[in-house]
């Protein structure tokens, strides 16, 4: 709208009568509200229409160089934005829907009308292509980051792809998805959420051409199409670029946070020529990408595939695998250094696939915790844990701890320390005989949120473990917040401990951190007599690996105890005689 509310108004007529009548009952009945302009030929309109704004043209279709439809045409070519009413002798229903239809606002019949009608009409014009304007880009654009939506994106892809076929080019089409995000989000807030997001496109938009596209197609997951690129390498420049412009820190609601993206891209026409195909692609390759550590960028190749359907075979299988019992425990023994008798076990969880066969943690738990089945599986594993300690503690061997994994999602998606309480209290285990093994990287994210969670078990007398120390990037103030019981050196460090240096001295490090601060220190991965006895040496407590049992069943485990115990009676009898 012009300055002051006064309309400016392009009048396209060649009736030197028909423009007179306008000017004088628009100037009659709404004195001072509207500026008119007038030309006599179509040419002339869209001259002045490049030239100057407007905020209406009011047009008649018969005009010396345009009749019907044309003029409608032409004036949207040289401005789409323009309301446009349509001033005609004809008075025809079915014309003047055919108006509309073609993209007029409104169609008015000469003679038809006073000066308050035709300044209603041209009001009601500029509001209506002004909401047929809002609604446009509502349908293209993402009301968030103001990026192109998944509509827009598909359809710039498609007419990429056309256009680069003449031009004997490539395109590149990038999905980026943010490491970690729902972290972010579920411990700040949707708010500071939403602004990450738009922190996020302002700096993908700085890595891109003129010419080239970035989307977001919903929640943390965009795209970027690279347009006319030579060569495969040029796709590898920006996703450097849009690397690095993700280092610096984002303040959200007074922390600092870093996110680190996570890129998959596949190439036009290399890898396929389907607008759906090349975005499988570039979503297998992203998540490619997070597998070989998150941070990066990976270009889709053909085998990609195979892993791709053997993945989703696994998720299929996984959804069904609680309610068809397909998983088992496996227990691995920890023996106490000083005397090698057992003091507890690890439970480790083995999925028993009809269709596979014996599968490792290492292939579906990534899985489990990018679909969220971690948490009822976690949940399953805590429970059956301890039926089983109880069960041992029954058949006398009442010392005895276990030990079981918590993930980062099972803290954040789940009440887990009704959950942990709950399986204590349902078995009558009592709770110093169950411990909770947690990452360093899990202990650094949503920290609040771990804090109040691991105190509350704690105060429950829950035992508390740090899983492969070392490892991780924790600040050691956290093993006093956190009130931590144990540190479990990882088996990385115990593996070369009596030939490398460096190994020794941080396994060494390790033990004494743990004995200044009055924790057990658990060494994994033992499995010669030559770790052990560096361990024992160093004053490390705990010990567990092949040197004294590999992970096994539940009743392979009680006949490890049943030994232990017979070997401890012949030991006694043997001093009593």
């Amino acid at each position: 709208m012009s300055v002051d509310n006064i309309i400016k108004v392009l009048l396209v007529e060649d009736n030197e009568d028909d423009t007179r009548l306008v000017k004088e009952l628009l100037s009659h009945d709404c004195p001072g509200k509207f500026v008119i302009e007038t030309v006599n030929r179509l040419q002339e309109a869209i001259e002045i229409i490049k030239q100057e704004e407007f905020d209406v043209v009011l047009t008649d279709l018969s005009l010396p160089d345009s009749d019907g439809m044309e003029t409608i045409s032409r004036i949207q070519e040289s401005n789409s934005n323009l309301p446009i009413i349509v001033l005609s002798g004809q008075e025809s229903e079915s014309l003047a829907m055919k108006i509309v239809q073609s993209g007029a606002q409104d169609y008015l019949v000469k003679g038809q009308g006073d000066g308050y009608l035709i300044s209603k009409a041209l009001r009601y014009a500029i509001e209506r292509k002004r909401i047929q304007e809002g609604l446009s880009y509502l349908a293209q654009y993402d009301s968030l980051t103001g990026l192109a939506n998944r509509n827009l994106f598909r359809e710039r892809l498609g007419r990429a792809l056309i256009r680069v076929d003449r031009n004997k080019s490539l395109v590149a089409l990038m999905f980026i998805d943010l490491d970690r995000f729902k972290n972010i989000n579920d411990t700040l807030g949707h708010d500071a959420g939403d602004k990450l997001l738009i922190e996020v496109s302002r700096r993908l938009e700085k890595c891109t051409r003129d010419g080239d596209t970035v989307a977001r197609l919903g929640g943390d997951e965009f795209t970027v199409i690279l347009e006319d690129i030579k060569h495969v390498d040029d796709a590898a420049v920006i996703a450097r670029k849009i690397l690095v412009a993700m280092e610096p820190a984002i303040k959200l609601s007074g922390y600092e946070v870093f996110v680190t993206p996570s890129i998959g891209i596949t190439i036009y026409p290399l890898d396929d020529t389907s607008v759906n195909n090349l975005l499988k692609n570039a979503d297998t390759a992203m998540y490619r990408a997070k597998e070989r550590g998150r941070n990066g960028f990976q270009f889709y190749t053909a085998g990609m595939n195979t892993r791709t359907i053997e993945r989703l075979e696994l998720e299929a299988g996984l959804r069904r695998a609680l309610k068809n019992e397909e998983f088992v425990l496996y227990y691995q023994p920890k023996i106490a250094i000083d005397n090698r008798q057992i003091i507890g076990a690890e439970a480790l969880i083995r999925w028993q696939y009809k269709k596979l066969g014996l599968i490792p943690p290492l292939k579906f738990i990534p899985i489990a915790e990018e679909t969220g089945l971690i948490v009822p599986i976690g949940e399953w594993v805590i429970r059956t844990a301890c039926k089983q300690v109880a069960s041992w503690q029954e058949a006398g061997f009442t010392d005895l701890r276990m030990a079981v994994n918590i993930s980062a999602r099972q803290f954040t998606d789940s009440d887990i320390v009704k959950v942990v309480l709950d399986a204590v209290i349902q078995t009558n285990i009592e709770p110093q005989h169950l411990e909770v093994e947690i990452t360093e990287s899990m202990l650094m994210e949503d920290t609040s949120i771990n804090i109040s969670a691991l105190k509350e078990l704690k105060e429950h007398g829950i035992q508390i473990s740090i899983d492969d120390f070392g490892t991780g990037y924790s600040s050691l103030s956290y093993l006093k917040r956190f009130h931590i019981d144990a540190l479990k050196i990882d088996q990385s460090f115990v593996r070369d401990i009596t030939t490398d240096s460096d190994d020794a001295a941080i396994a060494s490090a390790v033990i004494a951190l743990g004995q200044s601060l009055h924790l057990t220190v658990v060494a994994e991965g033992v499995e010669t007599e030559e770790q052990l006895s560096f361990l024992k040496k160093q004053g490390c407590h705990e010990a567990q690996g092949y040197l004294f049992s590999k992970p096994v069943p539940a009743e392979d485990f009680a006949q490890l105890l049943q030994e232990e115990k017979a070997s401890q009676s012949h030991k006694l009898v043997t001093q009593m005689a």
